[in-house]
């Protein structure tokens, strides 16, 4: 009986979120960019802020050129995102380490089990904006399932640009996560 109490408390709060999100961009609709964000591509439909909570996760710390654009398939609650973005290594390789998208025991990401070469999809593909370009080889992709914290189900998709010798993380990196998350 708790669970689904839980359960249903958090569609609720989930739904009343999109709901807010989609009232916002119809508030911001005719002002240049959705939510009033310039950081949010054209067809966005949902906050940043609201989406990252959705698929529980955060940007890391630091991250620069930030472009996305989000989409929610209401009553389903599903919400996926696609954000490009440039970070340090350092703060991307705590990131991937605290949100368990690689394991502790992987210092080379050429060395783990991920696809290396070409990766990501095309930015324009899924929307995004600012002259987002493909990322290109060397770099490293990432495909991840995770479980959410109610243990609705993640799918998480990062493309990292590595230096040549696919070696660590470079000093400054340009990533393309995307994310599809179902609310419980």
């Amino acid at each position: 009986m708790r669970r689904g109490v839980r359960i249903g408390i958090g569609a609720g709060v989930v739904a009343a979120l999109l709901a807010a999100g989609a009232g916002l961009w119809v508030a911001f609709a005719g002002e240049g960019h959705p939510f009033g964000d310039a950081r949010a591509c054209e067809g966005s439909d949902v906050p940043l802020r609201v989406a990252l909570d959705v698929v529980q996760l955060r940007l890391p710390a630091g991250a620069t050129d930030v472009h996305y654009v989000t989409h929610s398939s209401g009553p389903a609650g599903e919400v996926s995102l696609a954000v490009a973005f440039r970070v340090s290594g350092r703060t991307l390789d705590r990131y991937l380490r605290e949100n368990k998208i690689v394991p502790a025991g992987v210092d080379w990401l050429g060395n783990g089990p991920y696809s290396t070469g070409d990766s990501g999809a095309d930015p324009a593909s899924l929307g995004l904006c600012g002259g987002e370009k493909p990322i290109t080889a060397p770099s490293v992709d990432i495909d991840k399932r995770l479980s959410a914290l109610d243990g609705s189900p993640r799918s998480v998709d990062l493309a990292v640009g590595l230096p040549e010798g696919y070696g660590r993380i470079p000093t400054t990196t340009d990533v393309l996560l995307t994310v599809a998350g179902t609310t419980p």
